[in-house]
């Protein structure tokens, strides 16, 4: 959730059967091999850790744009944002700078202050979410969080990355936090995140962790995205740079058909609320009708999202959570309603769904009240 200011680093290398990253992380002072550094693909289960002798190997990893991060407790972290392309092999190596670490970031003493586990359990709800999978979730290495509260502002720093256990979508997390803060109602964060696929111990508690990634798939943002891009193509066809309306989308729009019908998806616009900070009021959100919400982008994997006003979206194939209805009393809060804005004039995201500047879509409702609890990695796909 967090935007590098790495230059994006287009690697060309020669072609093999499979797309492999090799490398060696030493330090930047000693030159010495550093063992157990974790080396891994940001949002996504694909990484290593270095061997005794600093090297790593990264394989089958699709083409696609992704942020690698190379971390290690006691050094800073690393950051290269990367566009891979089809079977090719390369080298990438890293010399990490060492960063003290403070006695009193990593203080236990502070799981017993009274104040310190009223600023957690803030922080708990606030970043794993009160949904039933965020509720579940278990922060294996709390103490190294700390909290500064002032008034309606509320900020929390980890000295290290946070570990975080998900039984109920069967994933462990490693979770580097740059950036928390809530001021007055609005929650905001940022960092990059690590998923390891936990080991099921019947083909039962699998089949119940495929079940809930599902459910924790639809609806949600991603699933939004990738609908309304299959929704372009299927609207229109692009001929020398010109984009053409096929013939038959009249037939198409709002019936059986219509990827957004199919997915269960309801979207309504309102195209005065500029800013996202009126009152709410249905009556002002006109149905989407011929309103064109996606664009080509720079390349055929990367379109535009681009849109004037506030979207309401509703996902009529499953009902709110009872947490969310409760902490929710509107009449809204019985569907799955949410709002989105866009903080820039268009944002770019790939044709899976998967957006690389969360700053810049502001989600309200209940798609923002689902928080890390609820999040997959990039590279789940529906079976």
């Amino acid at each position: 959730m967090i935007a590098s200011s790495s230059l994006v680093l287009l690697l060309t290398a020669s072609l093999f059967s499979q797309t492999r990253i090799d490398g060696r992380i030493v330090d930047k002072s000693t030159s010495e091999p550093l063992v157990g550094v974790n080396v891994f693909f940001s949002k996504t289960t694909w990484g290593a850790t270095t061997d005794d002798n600093g090297f790593y190997t990264l394989t089958n990893i699709p083409a696609g744009q992704y942020e690698l991060v190379v971390s290690m407790i006691g050094y800073e972290v690393e950051r290269e944002q990367m566009i891979i392309k089809t079977d090719e092999r390369f080298t990438l190596n890293f010399r990490l700078q060492s960063r003290a670490i403070l006695m009193s970031e990593v203080n236990v003493t502070a799981k017993t202050d009274r104040v310190w586990k009223k600023n957690y359990d803030r922080f708990r709800r606030s970043f794993l979410g009160t949904s039933k999978n965020g509720e579940s979730c278990l922060i294996l290495n709390e103490f190294v969080l700390t909290f500064d509260e002032n008034g309606q502002y509320f900020r929390a720093k980890a000295s290290q990355p946070i570990r975080i256990e998900n039984p109920e979508l069967g994933y462990r997390i490693t979770y580097i936090l740059d950036d928390f803060e809530i001021d007055g109602t609005e929650v905001r964060f940022a960092g990059d995140h690590y998923y390891e696929s936990m080991i099921s111990k019947s083909k039962r508690q699998l089949k119940k962790w495929e079940k809930n990634r599902k459910k924790a798939y639809n609806g949600s943002l991603r699933h939004l995205l990738k609908t309304l891009t299959d929704r372009f193509d299927l609207r229109f066809t692009i001929n020398n740079g010109m984009i053409i309306q096929n013939d038959n989308w009249n037939s198409i729009a709002g019936r059986k058909k219509d990827p957004l019908v199919r997915e269960g998806f309801s979207i309504s616009m309102n195209k005065k609320d500029l800013f996202g900070t009126s009152l709410i009021i249905e009556e002002e959100y006109k149905p989407l009708r011929s309103d064109t919400l996606v664009f080509p982008g720079a390349t055929y994997e990367q379109p535009l999202l681009s849109f004037e006003g506030r979207m309401m979206v509703v996902y009529m194939k499953e009902s709110p959570e009872l947490a969310y209805m409760m902490e929710n009393d509107s009449p809204s809060s019985y569907k799955q309603t949410s709002y989105l804005l866009l903080r820039a004039d268009s944002v770019y995201y790939d044709r899976d769904g998967r957006f690389f500047e969360p700053y810049m879509i502001e989600q309200q409702g209940y798609s923002s009240w689902e928080r890390i609890g609820d999040q997959l990695p990039f590279n789940y796909e529906q079976e």
